[in-house]
């Protein structure tokens, strides 16, 4: 039976009236909350389609038209995106114990609900996240990265100035530092668990960016791309939890080899003791969340870096130069040198400042109502902060995509202080292992170009620094040859 024109034209009729009425439901919505105004979007996607490979440029043309406080419909989930340090900072420093929660985030269903990425806003994750930053403020850090450096810098001279993927072999030793801190013990690179562990996340971040959609759209969990990310993440997750059972079975109460030691003491003493600051679980999802965090960010930091070295080899001369100048030849930097370098802190700056390696927060969520800059923003209400809109502000940084380390240096030849400037957030969600990471990333890239000289293989070109939008902001991929300086 074949359907008339009248048909087809009562069926538009009626989904127009059906748009009409969700688009009318939601700016009485907004009105009853007075919440920031923003693009309008299409019923249940609302601005998805909107976005581009960079929505973190979007959402920045969009500050532009409706201020730096706007709403959008991410799906069907109503969410006010932060944009500029001042919007962030009022509201994820300032009003921070409202703006903490955390909404339910089908991407990271590998970690069930547990460990301080996906935990809610509430008295066991203050608790956990407390003794996670407390543990990790009193390592001995140097200690530790110096030991995996040693195997990186083994792994480069062996390459005999033979082409390698830089970011492969950086990150394998950023996780086996996260590794050690958390387990007492590096794993070899060629640990089959080692390889499948890193190889698996890997895949996960790769697919992030094609799949992210499933954090506003959860109904699209059987999109192929969606099912490949949760099969990566699933595959990361016991890859870790094999590392784990294996260290599970050497753990002895009166000794602490790592981070993980460290929870299940906890554990212990919550069956004396009847607390609940941890248990297994929450071992399992912290071990998988800082691995992932931990390792991927730095060595993405550190790709970028290089990248920008090799792009401009003025500021990679002048960098070495000051390292030659204060170092010398006879030893490696230490972090007692950090004061003495000032052009080389700048560089570590601009490189985190030019392709930050995470465009948006994770989603936040708002615990009770939330009044800013004139606006209501009512409990339960999604928040994100777009932190490109920082990092590529015309006003703060004049040419934001042009490397210019010397942004960071005043006129007395010193660090400047930009207040700006927050690579690892603020607030009660700030990253937990800045005091880690810090120290990682001047450690590894100042004794790697103290060391060695880099440059590109015969007959490649550099590509261009754009990277692709996902959970961590990638660099494109290239090869490097090193020597080892005279």
């Amino acid at each position: 039976m074949r359907a008339s024109y009248g048909d087809f034209l009562d069926m538009s009729i009626v989904l127009c009236t059906v748009a009409f009425l969700l688009l009318l439901l939601l700016a009485r919505q907004r009105d009853r909350f007075n919440l920031p105004p923003g693009p309008w979007g299409f019923p249940v996607v609302g601005v998805l389609p909107l976005l581009d490979k960079d929505p973190q440029l979007t959402m920045m043309k969009w500050a532009k038209k409706y201020g730096n406080i706007f709403t959008v419909k991410m799906g069907t989930t109503t969410t006010v995106i932060l944009n500029g340090y001042e919007a962030i900072r009022d509201v994820f420093q300032r009003q921070g114990a409202s703006s903490s929660g955390r909404p339910h985030l089908p991407a990271f269903g590998f970690l069930r609900g547990k460990g301080i990425l996906c935990a809610d806003y509430n008295k066991a994750f203050k608790r956990q996240r407390e003794f996670i930053i407390k543990y990790l403020s009193k390592l001995d850090v140097e200690k530790h990265i110096e030991d995996e450096v040693d195997a990186l810098m083994q792994y480069i001279r062996h390459k005999n100035g033979q082409p390698f993927d830089f970011n492969s072999a950086v990150s394998a030793s950023t996780s086996n530092i996260i590794g050690a801190i958390l387990f007492g013990s590096r794993q070899e690179y060629d640990d089959p668990d080692f390889q499948a562990l890193i190889n698996a996340y890997h895949h996960a971040i790769k697919l992030s960016s094609q799949a992210s959609i499933q954090n506003f759209l959860p109904f699209l969990w059987f999109l192929p791309q969606c099912r490949k990310l949760s099969i990566a993440w699933e595959a990361f997750a016991e890859a870790v939890n094999r590392i784990l059972e294996k260290h599970k079975k050497g753990y002895r109460p009166l000794a602490t080899r790592g981070l993980t030691d460290a929870m299940m003491h906890q554990i212990n003493m919550n069956d004396l003791n009847e607390g609940s600051l941890f248990d297994f679980d929450d071992v399992k999802g912290n071990c998988q969340t800082l691995y992932a965090s931990g390792s991927e960010r730095v060595a993405a930091v550190l790709t970028w870096g290089m990248l920008f070295l090799l792009s401009y080899p003025d500021v990679c001369n002048k960098l070495q130069s000051e390292l030659d100048e204060v170092v010398g030849k006879s030893r490696r930097p230490t972090l007692d040198d950090r004061p003495n370098l000032p052009f080389t802190c700048a560089t570590l700056m601009e490189i985190q400042r030019c392709n930050n390696t995470s465009p948006f927060s994770v989603p936040h969520k708002a615990t009770q109502d939330i009044r800013v800059h004139g606006y209501l923003i009512p409990k339960g209400t999604q928040l994100m902060a777009n932190y490109w809109s920082i990092f590529m502000n015309e006003t703060v940084w004049p040419n934001p995509y042009d490397f210019q380390p010397m942004r960071f240096i005043d006129d007395r030849g010193n660090v400047k202080k930009v207040e700006g400037f927050i690579p690892f957030s603020l607030g009660k969600r700030s990253c937990p292992g800045e005091s880690l990471a810090r120290p990682e990333m001047f450690l590894i890239l100042t004794t790697l170009v103290h060391a060695f000289t880099f440059h590109v293989p015969d007959g490649e070109v550099l590509p261009a620094p754009v990277g692709i939008t996902g959970a961590v902001y990638m660099s494109p991929k290239f090869a490097v040859c090193a020597r080892p300086k005279n």
